[in-house]
């Protein structure tokens, strides 16, 4: 059976939204799945990949599933480009590698309320580059009522469907920014 290390978003943890629900769903589908809480406060992404590589570590890569939701998203990528696991679920991947920060449809006002220590870190992240290093297969899912909400969101995930490798890019209809929409949860469970 493999694992799922799932990380959630932003500056939530495992009751912020529902992903109790989602987990149990990827459970159903025959995975074991462990949720890894991320300490969002005074922290960079490079402090959270930190995190994320300490539970990772205690698993045999051939046998983990990253999978992440937004910034969680941002976080399972960066791990997955030092030691790649059997398979990288990216959920609504956050647009802050340093080519978004250049969109024009990048919101100012994000970048102000995440802080310059953190745009500082995401700046150094290329994703072109990046994109290189993942070598397994990566499940790639997005709202469609999201990217219509927020291009960038939808140049990010595009973008990323284009870069990587051996990838499916999973459009969910009728669905915002939400891992835990019942509408998102039959999309993973029907994909994975």
């Amino acid at each position: 059976m493999k694992t799922v290390l799932f990380v959630p978003g932003f500056q939530e943890d495992s009751t912020s939204r529902d992903y109790t629900r989602t987990i149990k769903a990827i459970e159903k589908r025959g995975y074991a799945v462990e949720f890894v809480p991320i300490q969002w406060g005074r922290t960079t992404i490079n402090d959270w990949v930190k995190e994320l590589d300490e539970v990772y570590s205690r698993y045999d890569p051939v046998q983990t599933i990253l999978a992440g939701f937004s910034y969680g998203a941002m976080t399972v990528f960066m791990s997955a480009t030092k030691q790649n696991p059997s398979e990288l679920w990216l959920f609504s991947l956050s647009p802050y590698f340093a080519e978004d920060l250049e969109s024009k449809n990048m919101k100012q006002a994000w970048l102000k309320n995440i802080g310059h220590r953190r745009v500082d870190a995401f700046s150094e992240l290329h994703f072109r580059e990046l994109a290189k290093l993942i070598e397994c297969k990566t499940l790639l899912f997005a709202g469609q009522l999201e990217i219509d909400k927020w291009p960038v969101i939808g140049e990010r995930v595009i973008n990323a469907h284009e870069l990587l490798k051996t990838n499916d890019f999973i459009t969910i209809q009728d669905v915002g920014h939400d891992v835990a929409d019942e509408l998102y949860i039959k999309s993973i469970t029907a994909t994975i």
